[in-house]
Order: C-alpha cells, then structure tokens, then sequence
C-alpha cells in the first residue's frame, strides 16, 4: 500500500501541468529577447558597416577629384607659369591640398621617368582622399595613383598665323621673298642680299638686326604642336604607309597618303624627283633633301590638311622644295637650296636661311589664319594609367 501511495504522488507531480507552462513561457521569452538582441546587435553593425562604406566611397571621389584638379591645374590654369614643369612646392615637399577639415584630398606630384636632360617624361599623381567627421565609423581613406605622358589637346585658339615662324633665332642669310608676317620668339638677324617682305611686318620677341622696318621686344607666339601619335595612326591605317625605321627615296616616284617615318629621312640622287600627292612626309628623326633633288608636295582641292613636310629632327635642304602647306621642324631648318611655298608656311624652332645660291620664296597661306588644324595643339599631360593604392 505504501509503495502504490510513493508511486501515485510521482506520477500525479509529473502530470501536473501548471509548472510547465510557466517553464514554456520563460523559455520563449528567453528566446524572443535572444533574437531581438541579435536582430538589434546585426542592425547595429549593418549601419556601422554603411557609414563605413558610405565614407569609403565618399573619400575615393575626393581622391578622383585631387586627380582632375591637378591635372587641370598642371595643363590650363593661368596661376600654373611654369606649364608643364608644374610642381606643388617641391622644395619644401608639400602636396597640393583642398578641402574642408572634415573632407578634404593631398596630392603628391613626382617624377617617374626623365630624359638624359633631367626633363620629366612620365610624372606621377599620387591622390590621397580622406572623410574625418570625428565619430569612430564616421571616417575613410582612399588613395589613387596616375601616371601622366606627353601628349597633345586640340586648341581652339591656336593656328599657323604667320609665313614664318621661328621658336628660336631666324637668321636670314640669302635671297628671301616673303609674302606675310614673320615672327621670331627670340632675335632676327637679316645679313642677306636681298630680304623682300611684301604684305607683312617682321616681329620679334627678342631684337631684330638689321632690318629697321621690324617690330622687336613684342609678346612671344604660341606654335601649334604636331601630334605625331595621330599621324602615326593614320599612315598605320588606310591613309598612307608606315615605316618603323628610316627611309632612304633614292629612286623617282609619286608617293600619295601620309608617310611616317620612325626614324630619319634621306632624300638624294640618284633620284631627282620625288612627287607627294595629297600627303605628307613625317620623320621622328631628321629630314634631308641633298642638292640635284626636287621634291614637290601637292594638295588637291579635295584634300583639306595643310601639313607637308613634318620633322621632330632637323630639316636640311639642299635641292628644291616646292611645297603646299606646312613645314615645320622641332629642330633647325636649314635652307641652303631653294624653297617654293605656294601657299603655306615655315615653323622652326630655329631658321638658318642660307639661299646657297638658290632662293626662298613664301606665300603664306590666308586661310590658314585661325584655322584649326586636325592633328596639332598644345602640349598636355595626360593620363597613361590608373589604379588604387593602398598606402
């Protein structure tokens, strides 16, 4: 009996549901604020995580924006006097800074590569963006780095204006007719037998010799820019021929389209005549014409693109040229033959105009006057490559 009595209480315990559903209850509660805990905890951080992101993002685009002010900066603002030499303080090494104190990007300019001359070839931008609103997550940092070359931008306001151009001295030693205005950006010197100048005024920035009818000390003259990248593209393609080294015409032909030369140009007997037809020739190197050569560049009505004979090199002229367009050298342009310009013009970044017994005569070309040439501009860093750093 006592045994049955011990064994009905147990079972009547365990069946007893009323401790159960507050044992239930407590564990669903427990559950329940586990999860809004959680919830509350993943909602939290979620938010942390934005602003983060939101910071991050925001100081990535101050740091493309350093980038395009510089950039800008270095190639077309007025306060920039030293052009393409552009840097920000470099002798107490400081960066280029603009901002608030809360948002604000640096930019770090160097030189990566340079010439035999010490002269900058590929330059730099390193553009640290930062976002420091003072809260733990409040905050960011990105940085990006470009790397700038040389190259050439279309410009609006720049043309062939004068029959003659000289970046450097123009020395006239021989017989010259010139129909049009001459300018040096340095001195001219006039010591010929005859110096005819019809139609137009001899300036300089520097001193004129010699010749009292000039305008010296006047405002130095822009030269378009050549891009011979463009050119280059175009002889590779269907517009003419393209040689990756250089190039002796030693034979009479009649070559048409542009032909690009990596390298110099020799033009010399036994050919006598070599006939350019809606072309030109450009060189990376020098171009020379010997004596007993006539070359003859010709623009038909149809084609519209003044330039002639291209060099990045020296120009010696020997023989004869006669020519529609442009000549221009980036070096010295030597005449010691005879040269025919109907119409067009001479840029050089010196002129050395010797006539040796021939003559040089220049028509300049009216609707050169601001016309705006495909292919020419001013000289520009531009962007060869981009990527993020993390510093």
């Amino acid at each position: 009996m006592k045994g049955n009595k011990k064994n009905n209480k147990i079972i009547n315990l365990l069946s007893n549901q009323k401790g159960m559903a507050l044992i239930t209850t407590l564990i669903f509660v427990f559950i329940l604020v586990t999860f809004g805990v959680a919830l509350l905890t993943m909602t939290s951080n979620d938010s942390k995580l934005s602003t983060l992101q939101k910071e991050s993002t925001r100081a990535f685009y101050l740091a493309e924006t350093g980038i395009e002010k510089s950039l800008w900066y270095i190639n077309f603002s007025l306060d920039n006097t030293q052009g393409l030499d552009w840097r920000r303080i470099p002798e107490v090494d400081e960066p280029y800074n603009d901002g608030t104190a809360e948002e604000y990007f640096q930019v770090w300019v160097t030189n990566d590569e340079e010439d035999d001359d010490g002269e900058a070839t590929v330059i730099k931008f390193v553009s640290t963006g930062t976002v420091n609103k003072g809260g733990e997550y409040n905050k960011g940092s990105r940085s990006i780095e470009v790397k700038l070359i040389k190259g050439i931008a279309q410009s609006d306001s720049l043309s062939y204006n004068y029959a003659i151009l000289t970046d450097q001295d123009m020395t006239i030693n021989g017989n010259i007719s010139v129909n049009g205005d001459i300018h040096s950006n340095a001195d001219i010197t006039v010591a010929g037998i005859s110096f005819d100048l019809t139609n137009g005024t001899a300036s300089a920035s520097g001193d004129i010799y010699n010749y009292p009818d000039g305008l010296s000390s006047q405002p130095i003259q822009p030269i378009p820019i050549v891009d011979f990248d463009h050119y280059k593209a175009i002889a590779e393609g269907d517009g003419g021929v393209y040689y990756s080294d250089s190039k002796i015409f030693n034979t009479n032909e009649t070559i048409t389209g542009i032909h690009y030369i990596d390298g110099d140009v020799w033009i010399k007997p036994p050919c006598s005549e070599l006939i350019v037809q809606d072309g030109a020739i450009f060189a990376t190197g020098e171009i020379i014409v010997d004596g007993g050569v006539e070359v003859f560049i010709e623009h038909s009505d149809s084609y519209d693109n003044p330039l002639a004979l291209i060099a990045q090199g020296d120009i010696t002229i020997g023989g004869t040229v006669h020519a529609e367009g442009v000549i221009q050298t980036y070096g010295t342009l030597t005449i010691n033959g005879t040269i025919n310009i109907e119409v067009g013009c001479v840029v050089a970044e010196d002129g050395i105009f010797n006539g040796g017994g021939g003559d040089m005569n220049i028509v300049y070309d009216n609707g050169l006057q601001d016309d705006i040439v495909e292919g020419t501009g001013i000289e520009v860093w531009k962007k060869a490559s981009w990527r993020e750093v993390y510093l």
